[in-house]
């Protein structure tokens, strides 16, 4: 059987389908995705960081509100949100050679207990160079991304703060 996961966006007029389990989730600390978070009317949305699981494209699907998509180009990434509620939806990259897989904003993600799956636990910081506040846990924190994600995979300072 094949796991089905819904999800909207803060005022609920754009909403999609995920397709099995994430391929991984992370926490984002890109300057893009924390400009963008500046613009969400979702408290959750503006904690400095973004929490995105990623999905192989064909497992996404928006089922409502895709006219009220707006693209934000930003960097090296496209990135859309409802233009209602400014809720970022998913972002991918405007690489052709980049674009098996998106990030999806794992805060508009719903579940029926309204708990994570252990399957959506993050499992890494990104761009970690570009936080505004030092985290506290035991996830490996890379200065810019791992090399399967197109960055340097150098860890920021061997992971210890």
């Amino acid at each position: 059987m094949t796991l089905q996961y819904q999800g909207a966006c803060f005022c609920k007029k754009v909403k999609f389908e995920l397709e099995d389990e994430p391929l991984f989730t992370q926490y984002c600390h890109c300057n893009k995705c924390r400009e963008i978070a500046s613009l969400s009317d979702r408290t959750e949305d503006k904690v400095g960081y973004s929490f995105t699981a990623a999905y192989f494209k064909d497992k996404f699907k928006i089922t409502l509100g895709s006219n009220l998509l707006k693209k934000q180009a930003r960097n090296t990434a496209d990135l859309f949100l409802c233009s209602a509620c400014n809720s970022l939806i998913y972002g991918i990259s405007q690489d052709p050679s980049k674009q098996a897989a998106i990030g999806i904003n794992a805060n508009n993600i719903m579940f029926s207990d309204g708990v994570f799956p252990l399957s959506f636990k993050a499992n890494k910081h990104i761009w970690y160079q570009d936080r505004i506040g030092d985290i506290n846990d035991d996830l490996p924190k890379y200065k810019d991304a791992p090399i399967e994600q197109f960055g340097s995979g150098q860890l920021w300072e061997n992971n210890k703060l």
